[in-house]
């Protein structure tokens, strides 16, 4: 039975995943449209998203590991949470490339450390209350539903600027929402005997880890192959003839399946253990963009994403769970800093670019080959992982 305390730290992490990474649904399915309506160039689009990676790489790592070992780390999460919508509303004023650049450069700075960290309180939450980090990350999944269809609502009738003005209030609703959740879940240190963990730290314990190691390197390959889709699929959509109200649709059909989906992902990771469920996952990807590859239309393409919310919740679920099961508690917010930010920056920094200059070159559908490519190649670095550690753990246990 749960106390009313931890019952309270429940409903507002949730409520704040829904503000937070639901808001991003404003403004995230439409960005590169709004670039392209200025008149950016693919590798212009590459090159701000880059600019966004580089800030990630250098700062993230190190804002995140200094709030996490504030005794006031609840405080300085809701600050850069602020910062970071006032970035997206001054971005939306922005109509030239360099002050998009430059406007980027500082809504990254302040904002590439909110995921890390909420990723950190989520899964503190979770364990607290015996409930599973998919059942507080479902609820980004419905906030992502309800603000993809206003967003697309509204920017047919008001233009881009009404996306921008949208992330803008629901982060700063979240930066509040998270007052009520108690400030341990956002610190690193549970006792003073605790060490306080560091990006060295983060690294040490990841290359001394076969599934983290097998993880971070197939990440790469398909952060790197996968950037191409993940920028300019919403431009292909609309290549093809698509609407922004469908475009706004298409948006929301994984987060549909999400929905009932992020809580059985709870139990799949349970039963099976989460680094078969992201191989598994990873697997399904790839078969996805597979499909878009041989027979590109919007109906693939929806289908694709309709049927890909399975995948999502699996790999979403799966993929925090092997990192936060293969750390310790006082790591764990370093360690998904240094996956979720400095390892995709450090991809982006050169796929960004690479991705839009191929879009440039030979159009958005050959990207799906590549991003397929990086799946399989990921999942089978992730599955060379997972054989080497058990292997590993049955030579100690016999020797």
């Amino acid at each position: 039975m749960l106390s009313k305390t931890l019952k309270r730290d429940l409903i507002f992490s949730r409520a704040y995943y829904f503000a937070y990474m639901g808001g991003i649904g404003f403004i995230s399915p439409f960005i590169n449209l709004y670039y392209v309506s200025l008149g950016l160039s693919g590798t212009q689009i590459g090159t701000v998203t880059s600019t966004s990676s580089i800030v990630g790489l250098l700062f993230a790592p190190i804002i995140v590991s200094e709030i996490k070992k504030q005794p006031h780390a609840r405080d300085l999460l809701q600050l850069v949470i602020f910062l970071s919508a006032l970035g997206y509303f001054i971005l939306g004023h922005q109509t030239f490339y360099v002050p998009i650049l430059v406007t980027v450069f500082f809504q990254a700075l302040a904002g590439s450390s909110v995921s890390p960290v909420s990723d950190s309180m989520a899964v503190s939450v979770s364990r607290s209350t015996g409930s599973g980090y998919g059942s507080i990350r479902v609820f980004a999944s419905l906030g992502w539903i309800v603000a993809v269809l206003t967003s697309g609502w509204l920017i047919q009738r008001f233009d881009f600027i009404a996306g921008f003005v949208g992330v803008s209030l629901m982060w700063i609703l979240g930066a509040g929402l998270i007052f009520f959740v108690q400030p341990h879940h956002f610190v690193t240190q549970l006792n003073a005997q605790l060490p306080k963990p560091g990006l060295r730290t983060a690294i040490r314990r990841v290359t001394r880890d076969r599934v983290l190691l097998g993880l971070a390197i197939g990440l790469i390959f398909i952060g790197f192959a996968n950037s191409g889709v993940t920028q300019f699929e919403n431009v292909f959509l609309e290549e093809l003839g698509a609407s922004k109200q469908l475009i706004s649709i298409a948006g929301i059909l994984s987060a549909l399946v999400e929905l009932p989906f992020m809580v059985y992902s709870d139990r799949f990771v349970r039963r099976y253990g989460a680094d078969r469920v992201l191989f598994s996952a990873i697997l399904a990807t790839s078969v996805q963009r597979l499909v878009v590859l041989f027979f590109p239309s919007i109906a693939t393409i929806m289908i694709m994403r309709f049927i890909g919310g399975t995948a999502f919740s699996l790999y979403t679920v799966s993929y925090i769970g092997v990192i936060s099961s293969r750390t310790d508690r006082n790591e764990t917010g370093t360690v998904l800093a240094l996956y979720t930010v400095t390892l995709a920056s450090l991809v982006n920094i050169l796929a960004a670019p690479v991705s839009g200059a191929i879009y440039d070159l030979v159009g958005a559908r050959w990207l799906y080959a590549l991003a397929a490519s990086g799946y399989i190649i990921g999942a089978f670095c992730l599955r060379v992982g997972q054989s080497r550690s058990r292997g590993q753990l049955a030579q100690e246990l016999t020797s």
